[in-house]
C-alpha cells in the first residue's frame, strides 16, 4: 500500500531517511538517476555499502537516487534563502573516470541487463573479494565456457592438456550433461568453479589460483562437484540467478524506489533543459529580479517552472520538496541556467562541424558590430553544401558563435578566424569561398582578412558581399543630383514633423490608414522604398494630413508647427517631387526586389549574374523610355491633387564675352530638358555605372564557373568550342577536379540531363545524388559542390546581429560572452537543436554533474 502510494503522490520522505541510514551510498548527484535504456546492470544489495558512481563512455548510470545528502541538521537560515543557496551540485568536482580517461564500473537499478560491466570474463582476473553489485551483474550474465580455441598443452613429461569435453559430465548411460559450472581461464590455463568463486570462501584451487592438474581431470571435477561446499555455492548461485529474474530480490522495494527518485529526476532535468531552449528560441529573458519561487518578479523561467507545475506532476512534486524542504539540490538556479546553455551550445557546434566535416568544403562569413555593452562582436557563420544519396543537395549557412574581439585589424580578425577554425578542427586548405562587408580591414588587398587568407589558401576564392555592393550602387544615384538630395532631405523631414508629436501621429493615421511614413534608413538605402513608397500611393492622404495639421496648428498658436507643415506641403504639391517620386519608386523597387533575393542562403552566383544582368537591363530601358512612362503614372496623381503639370522656368544665365570675336550662347532649354538633364540622366547613368564597375569583380567568377551554370551555357560552351579551355581553368583554379574527366562527364550530362533539372547547379546536383548516379558524374559534381559553396552576400551574419540585439539588450547588458554566444547559437539554430537527442543531453549534463569518485 505504501509504495502505491508513492505511486501516485510521490514518495514520503521518511522512506528515504530510512535508506540513507542504512546505506552510505547517497552522496552522489544527477548522475545517480541517468541511465541509458541499452546500458544496465543490476542493482547492489541494499546491505553493499560505498558503491561508486562513476561514467562511461557508453552513458551515465547510478547505484541510487541522487539529490540527497548526509543527514545533518538544517538550519533556519537554510530554510529561508533563495533557490540559488539550495543547489548544492552548482559546481561539480572532477571524477577520477575524467581525470584518467579509463571508463569506471557503473551501476544502474535494472538487475536483467550487464553490458557496460569492466570486470573481465576471464575469473583468473577477477577481484578476490567481489563486491555484491559484481556478483548480481556475474550472476545475470552467467558462465561464459570458452571453447572456439586451441587449448595449449602442460610442460609435464607426457603433456596434456585442457580440452571442451571435460565441460561436460558423461553418464553410464552415455548420456552427457553440461557443467555449467566450470570455466577455463585463457590467462592462467586453468579451470575454476563459478558457483564457489562467488559465494565460496576461496580455500580450493577452483577458487582461488585456478585448477591445471589436468591427469585425471574428470576425477577431480566428479569429487568436487559432489562437495557439500559445492553444493552449497550451487544453491545460492541458482537461488539468486532465480531472484534476479523474478525481481524477488530481499532489497526489490529499495530498488523500486530507486527507480521511481530516478525517473523523477531525469524528468525533472528534461524539463527544465525544455523550458530553457523554448526561452533562448524565442530571445526572452530568463532571469528576473529575484530568484523566488511564486514571486511575480523571478523571470521568465522560474515562472514557466511554476506555469508547468500546475498541470505537470513531475514537476509539481519537485516544487513540493523545495518548499518543504525535503531536498537541497533542485537545478533550478541560474549557475545550473548556466551551465545547461553552455552545453546545449557545445552540442550544437559539435552537430554543425560534424555536417562542416561531411561536406568537406566550406566557405567562411564574417562581419562585425558592437553589442550594448560597446564590446565589437565578431559573427562567425560557416556556408557548407550537404549531398545525401536518394536525399539530394542542400546549401545552409551556420552560425557558430560570437567572438569578442579586440583588436579589428585585418590581422587580428585573421587570427581570430584561425583561432576559431582550429577549435573545430577545421583545416584551412578545405576552405573554398570568403565573403565580407567592403570594410578595408576585411577586403583590404594586402592587409585585409580576405588577402590573408589567400596566402594561406589560394582556393579560398573571396567574393564580395553583392547586397552591401548593391545599397553602395543605391547610395552613390542618391548622391548624383541636387535634386535627389532635397528629394530625400523632405521625406526625412515630413517623417519628423509626425514622428515628434502622439498628437500629430494619430492625426496622420486618421488620413493614412494602410501604409505609414517611415524614417529614411541610414545604412541600407535599398530599404528606404518604404519611405517611398507611402509617398508614392499616398500622396493626397497625406497632403490632407498636413492641412488638418495646419489647421490644428493655427488654433494652438504654434508656429513653428505651421510653417513646417505649410513648407513641406508646398513642397509636396511640386510637379518635380511629384515626378521624383514615381521615378525613384521604379528604380528602388528593382534594385530592392534583387536585393532581397540575394539575402537568401541558398542563392549561388548563377543566380547573382542573372539578377543583376536583369537589373542592368532594367535601368538601360529605363533611361530611354523611363521618363516618358513616369510621367504618366505622375499625371494621375497631379490630376487628383490638381497640380500644376510644368516644371518651372529657368532664367538662362549669360555669359560675359571678353573679346568681340566671341559669338553668343543661345543655347536655349525647356524646363523638361532641364529636369531631364539636371536629374533624370544622372541618377540613371550614376546607377549604372556604379553597378557596371562595383560588380567588375564578379566576371573573374563568372569566367570560372560561369560554363557549368546550367545545362543551356554547358551547351553553348561545347558549341563554341571552349569547353576543354574552361575545365582546365577551373583546374588550375581549384585542383579538385581532373579536367579531361570533367569534359567527358559534362559532354554526357548534356544530353543525359531532363530539362526540368538543368535550369541551375543546385538542380544538377540534386539529381546527381537523388539518381544515385554519382558514379558517372563525380568530377561533375564536386565542380557544383565548389560553386555553390561560395557564398554571395553576408546576409546570415547580419541575421545574426539581429538576435545579438534582442538577447543582449541594455537590461542584459553584464551578460558573459559564453552565456550569449550559447543563447545566440540556440535561438539562431533551432533547426540544428531541434535535430539532436535530448536524451544525450541529459546523460551529458549527468556526467558533468558527477561529483563520486571510484577509487
Amino acid at each position: 500500500m505504501g509504495l502505491m502510494l508513492g505511486l501516485v503522490a510521490g514518495i514520503p520522505r521518511g522512506i528515504f531517511v530510512h535508506v540513507r541510514r542504512n546505506r552510505d551510498i547517497c552522496a552522489g548527484s544527477l548522475l545517480k538517476f541517468i541511465t541509458k535504456k541499452t546500458d544496465k546492470v543490476p542493482l547492489p544489495n541494499a546491505d553493499d555499502e560505498n558503491l561508486p558512481v562513476t561514467s562511461t563512455s557508453s552513458g551515465i548510470v547510478a547505484a541510487q537516487p541522487g539529490g540527497c545528502h548526509d543527514e545533518q541538521e538544517e538550519t533556519p537560515e537554510a530554510h529561508r534563502a533563495p533557490i540559488s543557496s539550495y543547489d548544492t551540485d552548482d559546481f561539480p568536482a572532477t571524477s577520477a573516470s575524467s581525470r584518467t580517461g579509463i571508463p569506471t564500473p557503473h551501476h544502474d537499478m535494472s538487475p536483467t541487463t550487464t553490458t557496460g560491466l569492466t570486470t573481465s570474463e576471464d575469473p583468473a582476473e577477477w577481484p578476490s573479494v567481489l563486491s555484491h553489485t559484481e556478483v548480481c551483474a556475474l550472476v545475470t550474465k552467467g558462465p561464459i565456457q570458452i571453447k572456439d580455441v586451441v587449448f595449449p598443452q602442460n610442460s609435464e613429461k607426457n603433456p596434456r592438456r585442457f580440452t571442451k569435453e571435460n565441460y561436460e559430465m558423461v553418464m553410464k548411460n552415455g548420456e552427457k550433461i553440461q557443467r555449467t559450472w566450470l570455466l577455463y581461464s585463457v590467462s592462467k590455463d586453468s579451470v575454476f568453479c563459478f558457483a564457489c568463486k562467488l559465494f565460496g570462501k576461496q580455500d580450493n584451487a577452483l577458487t582461488i589460483g585456478g585448477f591445471r592438474n589436468w591427469r585425471n581431470l574428470a576425477g577431480h571435477l566428479k569429487e568436487h562437484e559432489y562437495s557439500k561446499t559445492h553444493i552449497t555455492c550451487m544453491t545460492s548461485w541458482h537461488e539468486l540467478q532465480m531472484r534476479l529474474k523474478t525481481k524477488t530480490a530481499i532489497d526489490q522495494i529499495n530498488k523500486d524506489l530507486m527507480h521511481l527518485e530516478m525517473h523523477h529526476w531525469r524528468g525533472v532535468i528534461r524539463r527544465v533543459i525544455a523550458i530553457i531552449c523554448h526561452l533562448a528560441e524565442r530571445n526572452l529573458a530568463l532571469r528576473g529580479h529575484t530568484n523566488v519561487l511564486y514571486d511575480p518578479h523571478n523571470g521568465n523561467f522560474l515562472s514557466q517552472v511554476e506555469l508547468m507545475a500546475q498541470f505537470d506532476p513531475v514537476m509539481s512534486e519537485h516544487l513540493r520538496r523545495i518548499q518543504n524542504k525535503e531536498t537541497m539540490v533542485h537545478y533550478l538556479s541560474s549557475q545550473i541556467q548556466n551551465e545547461i546553455i553552455a552545453l546545449i551550445g557545445d552540442k550544437v557546434t559539435d552537430e554543425i562541424v560534424k555536417r562542416v566535416k561531411k561536406a568537406k568544403y566550406f566557405s567562411v562569413i564574417m562581419d562585425c558590430t558592437p553589442d550594448i555593452s560597446h564590446t565589437e562582436q565578431l559573427s562567425v557563420v560557416l556556408r557548407v553544401v550537404n549531398c545525401e544519396p536518394s536525399v539530394g543537395a542542400s546549401i545552409s549557412e551556420h552560425f557558430v558563435g560570437f567572438v569578442d574581439v579586440q583588436d579589428t585589424t585585418g590581422k587580428g580578425l585573421c587570427d581570430t578566424l584561425l583561432e576559431k577554425l582550429d577549435k573545430f578542427s577545421l583545416s584551412i586548405a578545405n576552405c573554398r569561398g570568403q565573403s565580407y562587408d567592403n570594410g578595408s580591414n576585411m577586403m583590404g588587398h594586402k592587409q585585409g582578412v580576405q588577402a590573408r587568407i589567400l596566402q594561406m589558401n589560394e582556393k579560398a576564392l573571396c567574393v564580395p558581399c553583392s547586397s552591401h555592393t548593391l545599397n553602395l550602387v543605391v547610395a552613390d544615384a542618391a548622391k548624383s543630383s541636387v535634386v535627389s538630395i532635397t528629394f530625400f532631405g523632405v521625406l526625412q523631414r515630413l517623417y519628423n514633423l509626425f514622428s515628434s508629436s502622439v498628437q500629430r501621429w494619430a492625426l496622420l493615421e486618421e488620413h493614412v490608414q494602410q501604409l505609414t511614413i517611415k524614417s529614411l534608413s541610414v545604412t541600407r538605402w535599398e530599404a528606404r522604398i518604404d519611405s517611398v513608397k507611402v509617398v508614392r500611393y499616398h500622396l493626397p492622404e497625406i497632403i490632407q494630413a498636413l492641412s488638418a495639421l495646419e489647421t490644428l496648428s493655427v488654433q494652438k498658436k504654434d508656429s513653428e508647427t505651421l510653417s513646417n507643415a505649410t513648407s513641406i506641403k508646398d513642397e509636396l504639391m511640386k510637379w518635380s517631387f511629384v515626378m521624383c517620386t514615381v521615378i525613384w519608386y521604379n528604380i528602388l523597387y528593382q534594385i530592392n526586389r534583387v536585393s532581397k533575393i540575394l539575402q537568401s542562403p541558398t542563392v549561388s552566383l548563377e543566380t547573382l549574374k542573372r539578377e543583376t544582368s536583369t537589373v542592368r537591363a532594367y535601368l538601360e530601358n529605363f533611361r530611354e523610355n523611363g521618363l516618358a512612362a513616369s510621367q504618366i503614372d505622375a499625371r494621375e496623381i497631379a490630376e487628383n491633387l490638381e497640380i500644376d503639370m510644368s516644371f518651372p522656368e529657368k532664367r538662362n544665365r549669360k555669359t560675359t564675352r571678353q573679346f568681340l570675336y566671341e559669338g553668343r550662347e543661345e543655347t536655349q532649354s525647356t524646363p523638361d530638358q532641364h529636369f531631364n538633364r539636371e536629374f533624370f540622366l544622372p541618377l540613371v547613368d550614376t546607377a549604372l555605372t556604379s553597378l557596371n564597375e562595383r560588380f567588375s569583380k564578379m566576371e573573374d567568377f563568372y569566367a570560372i564557373y560561369g560554363f557549368i551554370f546550367s545545362k543551356e551555357n554547358m551547351s553553348k560552351t561545347i558549341q563554341s568550342g571552349k569547353l576543354e579551355d574552361s575545365c582546365k581553368k577551373l583546374e588550375k583554379t581549384l585542383h579538385d577536379i581532373d579536367s579531361e574527366d570533367l569534359v567527358l562527364e559534362i559532354r554526357a550530362a548534356v544530353h543525359a540531363f531532363p530539362d526540368h533539372v538543368s535550369a541551375s547547379p543546385r538542380e544538377m546536383l540534386d539529381y546527381i545524388y537523388k539518381e544515385q548516379i554519382l558514379d558517372l558524374y563525380g568530377n561533375l559534381s564536386i565542380a557544383l559542390r565548389l560553386l555553390l559553396t561560395l557564398p554571395v552576400t553576408v546576409a546570415s551574419g547580419e541575421r545574426s546581429f539581429s538576435a545579438l540585439k534582442l538577447i543582449k539588450t541594455y537590461l542584459r547588458s553584464t551578460m558573459s560572452q559564453e552565456r550569449l554566444s550559447g543563447l545566440a547559437l540556440i535561438s539562431i539554430e533551432y533547426s540544428v537543436r531541434r535535430s539532436l537527442d535530448l536524451e544525450d543531453i541529459v546523460s551529458a549534463f549527468a556526467q558533468a554533474k558527477a561529483r563520486k569518485q571510484h577509487f
